[in-house]
């Protein structure tokens, strides 16, 4: 299911998987994103929604989220303009589409 979308393995040996554009983000938070995952994002309007699954249950290493938000930044407006900006990252219940 994840070869549609931007992914990688992290060292640690955990999926992350982003999204290409809106229409891809949209899909990956509203099918894809499950209890115990992490929601990472660039601090940038239109940056690529990232997925860190977590199959384990355990809390996600600090390696890997750090690997996440880089993939996050990477996939952002923010390489192309050499904008410093940071990434940051919640619990999949702490997402939300309202706003």
């Amino acid at each position: 299911w994840f070869e549609k979308f931007l992914f990688f393995i992290s060292s640690e040996n955990f999926m992350i998987v982003a999204g290409r554009d809106s229409q891809q983000n949209e899909i990956l938070v509203r099918r894809y994103l499950k209890p115990g995952d992490i929601y990472v994002h660039a601090d940038l309007h239109g940056a690529s929604s990232v997925i860190i699954k977590n199959q384990t249950g355990q809390p996600v290493p600090p390696i890997t989220l750090h690997e996440a938000g880089s993939f996050a930044l990477c996939h952002s407006g923010a390489w192309q303009a050499k904008v410093v900006t940071s990434a940051w990252w919640v619990h999949h219940h702490q997402v939300s589409k309202t706003a």
